[in-house]
Order: C-alpha cells, then structure tokens, then sequence
C-alpha cells in the first residue's frame, strides 16, 4: 500500500498540472497520524518488568513533589542521582572543596560517581525484583542504604544519606531516607526490566517502525524539494532570458525593426517594464529559496525527533537523547538563524519592490528600480553575513563559552589576513563608494577603458560586464578606477545619413527637420527625447554623395530605439520625395562595429 501511494505520489508531483498541495498535505499528515497511533498503541501493551505496586508509585510521586522544592543554601551545591539518565534524587556538599583544582575530582562528584556505580552494579547483578528489598543503616552523621533480594544480592550498599541533603530537601533525615527507598527500589527494578530481552525486541520493532515512517516523510519531502528545485530552475531560466532581452531588446538589428515594426514596439513595452519584472522574479526565486530551506528544517527536525525519541527508549543510549535535549536550545537557535537567514533575501526583495512603488510616478523610473535592484543584491550580503555573526555568538553565549576571547581571536585572524588579502578590503570601500556615489547600477552599460558592457552583476566586492560578444568580465571593485557610463541621466547617438550626390541637400535637410519634429511630438516617443534632433550639418562629401549627421539625445537606454524609429520614419519620407540614402547608426556599445541600413 506505501509502495502504490509513493508511486502515485511520484507522479503527482511530475505533472505539473495535476499537482495538488492539499493531497500532499493530507498524505503526510495521515502518515504522522498512523505513527502516532501505532506509538501509542505499542506503549500500552504491558511488559513483564517485574512486580511494582500501583499504590506506592502514587505514593512515590507525591513525595518527589515534595522533595523536589530544594531549599537554596548558601555555600552549598547538589547534584541529581540518576539511572539510566533517570533522576532519583538530588545529593548536597559544601562548595569549593575541589582536589588539585580539579571541578571532575570534587567531594560532590566523586560521591555521585560512586553511586550511580552502586546502583548500576546492583543491576547488572540480575537480582529477584519479586524479592528486592532495601534497608537503612542509621549512623551518626549519615543513614546508608543497603539492597539484598532471596538470591545472590546480600547488602549491596547503594548510597549515603546526610544532613546536608536532608536540609536541602527541607524535611529530617529519617523521612528523606523512608521516602528515597521507595525511589530507588523503582528505578532499580525499571531499570532491570529495560534490559529484558523482551522488553528491548519490542522497543527494537518499534525503533525500526520509526525509521521506515522516517524515511518515508524523507522521501515525500525529497520530492517536493525536487519539485521546488525544478521550478527554481525555470525561473531562473526566465530569469536570464530577461536580463538577456533587457540587455539587448535595443540592440536588434534595423532590419528586423523594418520587418515587423509592430514586434518590437510590444519588445520596447516590456523593456520598459525589465526591471520590476526582474525584482519580482527575483522576488519569487527568494521565496522558492527560502522554502526549500524550511523544508529542510522540518527534515532534519523529523529525523532528529525520531532518532532522539529511539534514544530515549534503550538504557544504554538515554544518556545521548538527554545530551540532545540538553543542546535543544543551542539547536533552536542554530535552526531559528539558518531560517532567518533563508527569509532575509526575501524581505529585502519586498523592501526595494515597496520602495520603488512609491517612486512609480515619479521620474527616472527606470533609473530608481535599477537602484534597487543593486542595492538589494549588495544588502543581500551584507544581512547574511551579520545575521551569520549574531548567531555565531548567540551559540557561544548559550554555550558559556565567552565571547571576548572568540571576538579577539577573530580580530587578530582578521587583522593577519588582511596583510594578505589587503585587496579584498580596497575591492569592499570602493563598492561602497560605487552605490553611494551612484557610479553605475546593474542595467547600465559602462566603459571602463579596457573593457565594455552590460552591467549584469554587482555586488561589495566585484562587478560582471557581459560585453556584445557575450564574454562575462568579472573585475574586482578595487580595479575600477575610471568608469565611463553611457547610460546613466541621458543617452546620445549619432545618426548618420548619407544622400546621393545628385540630391538636394535643402530638401534632405528639410525633411529631417520634419521627421525630428514629428518624432518629437509623437505620443509613443516624445517622452523618450529629451532634447529635439540637432542637425550637425554635412559632415562630409564625395562623389558617393553627402554625408547628414544627426544627434538625439533621449533618456537612458532608450537612444537605440529611437534612433530606429528615427531611420524608420526617413525611409518613409525620402521614398515619397525619391531620394534614395544610406542610414548609419554608430554605437559605441559595439565598439567599431556600426549598424548600416541601405535604402
């Protein structure tokens, strides 16, 4: 049956269509459910762990009530007994009376050793628990405990009794000692009849229950994660095929833009809409991320409940589960730190997508969300890296272990590494004074003399250029010393159109001036210029013909396209006039190439 439903499960989750939350859900809370069930059911079956009364464990507990309310004393310190990793009661001795300074050697902990020794000998001795019976030995200054059964057991002495634990206790000597009895005896035959081999076959079966439950919520929650994964893995596809577009939406060719005009008008729509679709991208990849992490958690939060709960019911290893549960705080916030870590990318998505909404009316637009986009990839580091260190000593201070020393020795690896990786600190300042003084921005096409590019990356210590070719440029920030932006305020480019020889000039001239006027009081495109089309004059002449040059100056990214436009509108013009002319856009993020259109 849990093979069928892990294959239909499986199939489930490989058509994305069909896939259904809430099955999943149900089929793994029916799973936890069942186990749940089985644990409980085994739990009441009654085990043969020898004869105990139901009436004194009664008894027994009120009294441990009882003697759990410890009364503080100054100058004094106590310890429990315990079995198995079980408490029987607490043992009291003056503090600071340590042997060679050694805290292991004390009066204390010599004494608790012994007995625990006592009482796990007496156990390993396989006594009658039909005919187990404990004895007091009143002495002057302490009552000693002796156990002896029908058999081989004949007075084992078990543990001393003293004023001083009595007064931590609150009541007399006689009444602590009448009531530890019925304690110990307890846990001496509990802790016999754990080590049946009845008792441990079951607890094995029940163990190996567990594990197969276990491995079966590991491999549902695999497979979600697989599933998360893939989807991760799509977005981060769309994610790139974005950036790509984004980079070179502009950049197609005069050719392509006369073949099917409409086309790239709906592609200068969605450029202008890039960057919030890449912060909202980059939104949902951040909440697949962080999913994928708690669902991380929840595994190894299920694995180390089952094992620890497995722990607890063998003898032999209890003393492992109460050192887990011991740490469980160390483990809370070593978990509560990795989540945190997970969600910060997302709150920071959520902060720059807030930011720039508010800046939706404003202008420069394309200018502020670019900004936010550097700023929460750069901020994204720096958070992890922070939230890294407060839980780094948070662990430290749970742990007693103090943090002065950690926070020196950090200091002087830091300080020794930075004689060797001075760099690293020149490439951390001079990203910080890249965003505040607003260099460049991821989106911006900048020269920085040696190379050229598309901005695709930043963060404190490198920048990423994706150049016309495609090559990705990694440059560490402190090489950055002159940086050329070609895109940030405004843009210009250079139009040049070449006229037959036999044209008339004045008509050529005139019908350029009609076009950038016309481009300039478009609805689409006059919010694109900034400034009307300045004619430079003829540039040159020959017998080909004369040379007209024409420089646009337009918002940001935006020079390509309308330049285009620009070539597109001309052509329409001159072939109504019959002038025939050689369109030349020259674009420096090409280099020396330059876009030649014939008409």
């Amino acid at each position: 049956m849990q093979i069928y439903l892990l294959i239909s499960l499986k199939q489930a989750l490989t058509k994305q269509h069909s896939f259904n939350w809430h099955k999943i859900l149900k089929f793994i809370a029916a799973i936890v459910f069942s186990l749940l069930t089985f644990t409980l059911t085994i739990n009441q079956t009654p085990f043969a762990l020898g004869k105990t009364s139901e009436t004194l464990q009664n008894s027994n507990l009120n009294n441990l009530t009882k003697i759990n309310s410890l009364t503080p004393i100054s100058n004094v310190v106590y310890k429990p007994i315990k079995i198995d990793g079980r408490e029987i009661f607490k043992v009291a001795a003056i503090a600071g009376k340590e042997i060679s300074g050694n805290n292991h050697s004390s009066p204390l902990n010599i004494r608790v050793r012994m007995y625990e020794n006592n009482l796990i000998k007496t156990v390993e001795n396989c006594f009658d628990p039909d005919t187990l019976k404990l004895t007091l030995e009143t002495q002057e200054n302490q009552t000693l405990v002796f156990a002896s059964d029908a058999e081989d057991l004949n007075n084992q002495f078990l543990i001393a009794i003293t004023d001083l634990d009595a007064q931590i206790h609150g009541i007399s000597r006689e009444d602590l000692s009448n009531q530890i009895i019925g304690f110990i005896q307890n846990a001496l035959i509990r802790a016999q009849g754990e080590r049946q081999p009845d008792y441990l076959l079951i607890q094995l079966l029940i163990s190996v229950g567990v594990i197969l439950v276990l491995t079966m919520l590991s491999i549902l929650i695999s497979m979600w994660q697989k599933y998360c994964f893939d989807k991760y893995q799509k977005q981060q596809k769309n994610l790139e095929n974005l950036q790509l577009n984004y980079t070179h939406t502009e950049e197609l060719t005069t050719y392509q833009y006369f073949v099917n005009s409409q086309d790239l008008n709906q592609n200068n729509s969605k450029l202008n809409e890039a960057p919030k679709q890449q912060l909202y991208l980059e939104k949902r990849q951040d909440e697949n991320y962080f999913f994928r992490g708690f669902l991380q958690v929840i595994h190894i939060i299920f694995w180390l409940c089952g094992i620890g709960w497995i722990l607890g019911n063998f003898p032999y290893t209890r003393w492992i589960q109460i050192l887990l549960l011991s740490n469980i705080v160390t483990f809370t916030i070593i978990i509560s730190t990795y989540l945190v870590i997970k969600i910060s990318p997302l709150m920071i998505d959520w902060l720059a997508i807030h930011s720039f909404e508010k800046l939706e009316t404003k202008n420069h637009l394309f200018r502020k969300v670019s900004r936010a986009i550097t700023f929460s990839h750069a901020l994204k580091g720096i958070v992890i890296f922070i939230l890294a260190c407060i839980g780094f000593f948070l662990v430290f201070y749970n742990l007693n272990i103090s943090i002065i020393p950690v926070l020196l020795g950090l200091g002087i690896i830091i300080f020794t590494i930075s004689f060797g990786s001075h760099n690293l600190v020149r490439d951390v300042v001079n990203g910080i004074l890249i965003l505040l003084e607003d260099q460049y921005v991821i989106g911006d096409i900048i020269d920085l003399d040696y190379t050229i590019g598309y901005v695709e990356e930043m963060n404190l210590r490198m920048t990423q250029i994706r150049d016309a070719q495609g090559r990705l440029s990694t440059i560490p920030n402190s090489n950055i010393s002159r940086v050329h932006n070609l895109t940030k305020d405004w843009s210009i480019i250079d139009l040049t159109v070449k006229v037959n020889f036999d044209a008339n000039l004045g008509v050529a001239v005139h019908l350029i001036k009609q076009v950038a006027n016309d481009l300039s009081n478009d609805s689409e495109w006059g919010d694109k210029i900034l400034d009307s089309a300045s004619i430079l004059g003829v540039n040159s002449t020959s017998t080909n013909g004369a040379e007209i040059v024409i420089r646009m100056k337009t918002i940001p990214r935006k020079h390509w396209s309308v330049a285009r436009e620009m070539c597109y509108r001309l052509k329409q013009n001159f072939e109504r006039e019959g002038i025939s002319f050689n369109a030349k856009i020259n674009s420096i993020y090409r280099g020396s190439t330059e876009e030649n259109v014939k008409f």
